[in-house]
C-alpha cells in the first residue's frame, strides 16, 4: 500500500519537472487511489466525485467510486458506478473484475462468474489484484490467491448450491 502511494508520488513528480502536468481530472483519481488505498473511503469517495464532476465522460473516476461504495457494502450503488463505467469504455477489465465482487457479495454467483471470466478475457494479467481489491473478496478464507482463485471459489459455491 505505502509502495503503491510512493510510486504514484513519484510518477507525479516527474511528469511535474519534466513540465507535463497532470489533469485536475487525473489528480482527483489518483487521490482517490490514495485515500482508498489509505482506508480512508469517505474521502476517497468525494475525491472520485470531483474527478465525475470534472470529466464525466472518462470511466475511472465512476470505477473508482464504485470501488469505494463496494469497500463500504453498499453494492447496489456500486453497480450503477461500474455499469456507467463500461457504458463509456466496454474493454475495461478491471470494472468487469471489481463488478464481479459487487455481485460476489450480493450472492449473486453467476453474475459474479461471467464478470471475472470477462474481466480475465480482456486482461489476464488482471489476475495479481490491488490491496484494495483483495479486501473485497472477504467472502472467500484465503483473500491472497487473487481473482482466478476466487472464480473456483465461486464456480464451486454455484455447483454446491
Amino acid at each position: 500500500m505505502k509502495r503503491l502511494l510512493l510510486v504514484l508520488a513519484i510518477l507525479v513528480f516527474v511528469l511535474s519537472a519534466c513540465g507535463v502536468g497532470v489533469s485536475d481530472y487525473d489528480d482527483a483519481v489518483l487521490d482517490g487511489v490514495s485515500n482508498l488505498n489509505l482506508n480512508k473511503p469517505q474521502k476517497a469517495y468525494e475525491d472520485f466525485n470531483r474527478a465525475i464532476e470534472i470529466d464525466s465522460t472518462r470511466a475511472n473516476g465512476y470505477v473508482g467510486r464504485a470501488n469505494t461504495l463496494n469497500t463500504l457494502g453498499r453494492y447496489q450503488e456500486a453497480l450503477k458506478d461500474y455499469n456507467k463505467a463500461l457504458e463509456i469504455d466496454p474493454k475495461l477489465a478491471n470494472a468487469y473484475v471489481n463488478r464481479g465482487s459487487a455481485y460476489s457479495h450480493m450472492g449473486q454467483y453467476q453474475k459474479a462468474i461471467a464478470d471475472y471470466e470477462k474481466g480475465l478475457e480482456l486482461d489476464p494479467k488482471i489476475d495479481d489484484p490491488p490491496g484494495f481489491i483483495k479486501r473485497l473478496f472477504s467472502n472467500e478464507p484465503d483473500t491472497d490467491k487473487g481473482i482466478r482463485k476466487h472464480l473456483e471459489f465461486l464456480k464451486q459455491k454455484v455447483k454446491d448450491s
